[in-house]
């Protein structure tokens, strides 16, 4: 259970702490609207490139000064530090110039701006001593920002300098130039794909070792806290920067993940963020219990993310592991006044208490649902390569199946049912894939033809038939998963969209049919586009070769889908919207207790929303957004293969808001 008293922060801009006056009004605004405020941290600079070591050192002789009045006010209070390698090139006048080896591309190109991490006279003359000089103002914490990574501006997704070569050849007995490396890695090898992972993770394990030695010498107390991303290219071995971070879990750390989502025009970015944090936090290791998901509008420019679509990602970033927020929303080098932030910060202040709710309800449960098959290692089962594509389209692919009240799980312990995409499977054993087709698993064509490669084939029990490129239509057949739609006809356009469009061959006959292929003038175009089967080991699975994650919101269509993913499941998914509605739905639990948080995404207020959940108790206590909580009784119990839901009506969620419903 995490605290209260740390709930969520703010980061403050170099110009807001440096003058005098303005830190003054800025400490009377927070106390203020104090709003579950927390924490404050003092960002280094403004700028994406370290500066000199002497002015680094001057800015925190004035951060030790302001540390004080903060404490003083109430706030735990530290410093953000925004370069520790670097991140983009910017102001670099200011900077470290050629001294040390810069972040290296795969093609020779530099980031003036950012730095070899792997380079010992860098860490040892600079990064230690900066954070020495950070650790003797005895902060109660020092976030460390998200330039400790590979992905920077001009030099890509890694460092290929010639020591990061030699390294990585030394270990494991490689010859590699960087020319040969870069022919090798673009090949399909998941195996050498996933050691150059490692090695790109063995660095900033080993810079985060360094940092963590250096400042609990001097301050044992001083909570480290780092910045994270979607990072791929690194592995996604968030588990293991956690260990370094916090010597093998002897010492309190923190966690911000974060995404983007710099403004609400399109509000679907920040629901896409939410996928993007829960996957961060999905492998965290249990003792890092501060997590406060990063809430901004670079370039901090207010009118491009409302007040209350602010207060309201925070809220919705607590449904994915998050126990905060880190708000940096603050102008800053504009000079404007701080009192433009007002209406942000009285957003937050509103949702308080539901901040609290929230905090207390979810804490200690974990996402629970369909998982999209993404694993840790997902760049490395790119077709292209390690250095193609991106490991995110194993993740990110089947976003429109949570868009109608589907619950997402974000790691495989914790699904009941596994979607798959590709050959997202590459980095999976043997052990692994077997386990998943004993259990429920979604397909595409692609998909489907990757596990038969690998020599699965009698547990999935269809085959790719024949592509069938233009004027093609869904057709429900007369099968109970489709019942109420039996007929029903799902048009996804292909002359406007392509996309998928497969027949599927049975291979047993346990095959079951749920949807055929027609033509504009209802000839059949094949006899199976989707279809059940149920294998030796009893696990259940469905391909799907007619746009399998895409234009899936008609009525009809969000109908079977749910009814298959219960089957799939054998009647374990632990919650779903029966009503149609689009609503973003994360149920969360312990084997005990089930939260279901729903919200609003969309302009118009949701009525008479029917949530099914998995449970044997008749009665559900919701917690709104704002006012006092309601104990609601169950309207009927339904029985899905062998799972029993007692099925609880919402009367209302209003746009851009959002329940909590615990049982």
């Amino acid at each position: 259970m995490i605290a209260e008293s740390h709930l969520h922060s703010i980061r403050v801009a170099y110009e807001n702490w440096l003058c005098d006056d303005r830190f003054e009004h800025l400490i009377k605004l927070l106390s203020e609207y104090r709003g579950g405020i927390t924490d404050v941290a003092l960002f280094t600079t403004a700028t994406h490139a370290p500066l000199r070591f002497e002015e680094f050192s001057r800015r925190i002789d004035i951060i030790g000064s302001r540390l004080p009045a903060l404490r003083e006010a109430g706030f735990s209070a530290g410093i953000n530090h925004l370069t520790t390698i670097g991140h983009h090139c910017e102001d670099l006048d200011a900077g470290l110039g050629d001294r040390y080896t810069f972040m290296t591309g795969i093609d020779g190109a530099v980031c003036r701006g950012s730095y070899c991490m792997r380079n010992p006279d860098f860490v040892r003359e600079y990064v230690v001593p900066c954070y020495r000089k950070m650790a003797h103002t005895h902060p109660d914490f020092i976030w460390i920002d998200d330039d400790v990574r590979y992905g920077h501006m001009d030099s890509g997704n890694g460092c290929f300098c010639d020591h990061c070569i030699a390294v990585f050849n030394e270990k494991h007995g490689y010859s590699y130039t960087r020319e040969t490396l870069r022919a090798a890695l673009s090949e399909n090898n998941p195996v050498l794909g996933m050691q150059w992972l490692d090695h790109q993770s063995d660095a900033i394990c080993d810079l985060f070792t360094a940092i963590a030695e250096t400042v609990y010498a001097i301050d044992p107390d001083i909570r480290l806290g780092f910045m994270t991303g979607e990072r791929y290219f690194e592995g996604y071995q968030f588990a293991r920067y956690a260990e370094a971070l916090s010597a093998g879990g002897t010492h309190t750390i923190m966690w911000r993940p974060g995404g983007g989502a710099y403004e609400d025009i399109n509000f679907e970015s920040i629901v896409e963020k939410m996928e993007q944090l829960g996957r961060q936090n999905a492998y965290l290791p249990d003792y890092v219990t501060v997590i406060q998901s990063e809430i901004e509008n670079f370039p901090y420019q207010l009118l491009k993310k409302t007040p209350r679509s602010t207060a309201l990602e925070a809220a919705m970033s607590m449904t994915v592991g998050c126990s905060g927020a880190a708000f940096n929303i603050l102008p800053s080098e504009t000079m404007e006044s701080l009192d433009t932030v007002v209406p942000h910060l009285r957003a937050i202040e509103k949702l308080t208490d539901f901040y609290k709710i929230m905090q207390e309800q979810l804490s200690d449960l974990t996402p629970m649902g369909i998982h999209t098959g993404w694993r840790p290692y997902s760049q490395a089962a790119c077709p292209g390569g390690v250095l193609g594509g991106g490991g995110g389209g194993f993740a990110s692919y089947a976003r429109e199946l949570f868009l109608f009240g589907l619950p997402e799980a974000y790691h495989p312990d914790f699904a009941p049912v596994t979607m798959l995409t590709g050959q997202a499977a590459a980095v999976m054993s043997d052990e692994e894939i077997t386990r998943l087709l004993s259990g429920g698993v979604y397909l595409n064509v692609s998909a489907l033809g990757y596990l038969h490669a690998r020599g699965f084939g009698d547990l999935l029990g269809f085959t790719a038939g024949k592509q069938i490129p233009v004027d093609a239509r869904e057709q429900y057949t007369d099968h109970p998963l489709n019942k109420g739609i039996v007929g029903g006809i799902r048009n996804c356009r292909q002359a406007f969209h392509g996309g998928d469009s497969f027949a599927l061959v049975p291979l047993s006959e346990n095959c079951q049919t749920l949807s055929r292929l027609i033509d504009y003038h209802a000839r059949v175009l094949c006899d199976c586009t989707c279809g059940i089967f149920e294998n030796r080991l009893g696990g259940r699975v469905c391909v799907s070769g007619y746009y399998p994650h895409d234009w899936l919101s008609d009525m009809q269509k969000t109908v079977q889908l749910k009814q298959i993913f219960l089957w799939l499941s054998h009647g374990t998914l632990p919650a779903y919207i029966e009503s149609y509605h689009r609503v973003r739905n994360i149920t969360l639990g312990d084997g005990d207790r089930t939260c279901v948080t729903l919200f609003n995404t969309s302009n118009d207020d949701l009525q008479s929303l029917s949530a099914a959940i998995r449970c044997d108790r008749d009665s559900a206590v919701l917690y709104p957004m704002t006012g006092e909580p309601l104990t609601l009784t169950a309207d009927r119990i339904e029985t899905h293969f062998g799972g029993t839901y007692r099925i609880f009506t919402v009367e209302c969620i209003r746009a851009f808001e959002g329940v909590i419903l615990s049982v």
